[in-house]
C-alpha cells in the first residue's frame, strides 16, 4: 500500500469515528480536520474537483467552529442582572439569560394591579424592587417582595388568578408575555426549564408561609 493510500485511509477512519463524537465543536474541527485531508489527497492525485468541494466543506465546518465558539464565550452581566441571575437562575449562562430577560420589559409602578382576583392572566411578573400585597377575599394574605414571581400559578395552570396583587409602593417590574414564554419552551427548551425551576421554587417558598 502507497503512503498516499494510507493517508486516504486514516481520513476515512475519522469519518468513521466522527458520529460517535457527541461535543459538536470537537465534531466540527475533526470533520474540518478531514475535509482538509480529503482535499491534500486530491492535490496529490490532481484531481482538482475533490480539491474545491473539500475546501468549501472545510470552510462550511470552519465557519460553524466560529459560530460556536462565539455563542459560548461569556458575556458580562449588569449587576443588577447578575444579582437576578444568581438567585433564581443559577447555572443559566449569561448569554442565555439575557436573551430570556430581553423577551420581556421593565416598568417602574408606584401603585396599580399586577392581577385582579378572577380575572385573566397573561403575563408573568418579577418584582425586582419595592414590594405588593396578595389580597384575597378583601384580605391582605401575604406580602411580596424583590425577586419574587407575580402570576405564576395562572402561567402554570391556565386559571384565572386566584387573588389580587396591588402594588403598594414604588417599585420596579419586569413581565413576560405568556405567548413569548410559549415559544421560548417550544423553540429553546434549554432556557424555559431554568424558568419553570425557579417558579415551582418561589410557588414552594410562598406556600411555606
Amino acid at each position: 500500500m502507497q503512503p498516499i493510500d494510507w493517508f486516504l485511509n486514516l481520513t476515512y477512519v475519522a469519518y468513521v469515528v466522527a458520529p460517535a463524537i457527541k461535543n459538536e465543536l470537537w465534531l466540527r474541527v475533526l470533520l474540518m480536520i478531514n475535509a482538509l485531508g480529503f482535499a491534500t489527497w486530491g492535490l496529490l492525485i490532481g484531481n482538482l474537483s475533490v480539491v474545491f468541494w473539500n475546501v468549501v466543506f472545510a470552510g462550511i465546518s470552519a465557519y460553524g467552529i466560529v459560530r460556536l465558539l462565539r455563542e459560548r464565550r461569556e458575556v458580562p452581566l449588569p449587576e443588577g442582572l447578575a444579582a437576578i441571575r444568581d438567585h433564581l437562575f443559577k447555572g443559566v449562562s449569561n448569554r442565555n439569560f439575557l436573551l430570556f430577560w430581553s423577551l420581556g420589559e421593565s416598568a417602574d409602578m408606584a401603585d396599580g394591579k399586577l392581577t385582579t382576583h378572577g380575572e385573566p392572566v397573561d403575563r408573568l411578573h418579577l418584582l425586582i424592587d419595592g414590594g405588593a400585597r396578595v389580597i384575597a377575599d378583601g384580605v391582605e394574605v401575604a406580602e411580596l417582595g424583590p425577586h419574587q414571581f407575580v402570576g405564576e400559578m395562572a402561567f402554570v395552570s391556565g386559571e384565572c388568578a386566584s387573588a389580587t396583587v396591588a402594588i403598594d409602593r414604588p417599585c420596579t417590574v419586569h413581565s413576560w408575555a405568556f405567548s413569548d414564554l410559549e415559544t421560548l419552551h417550544t423553540l429553546e427548551p434549554q432556557l424555559s426549564l431554568p424558568l419553570l425551576s425557579s417558579i415551582n421554587r418561589d410557588l414552594a417558598n410562598k406556600l411555606k408561609v
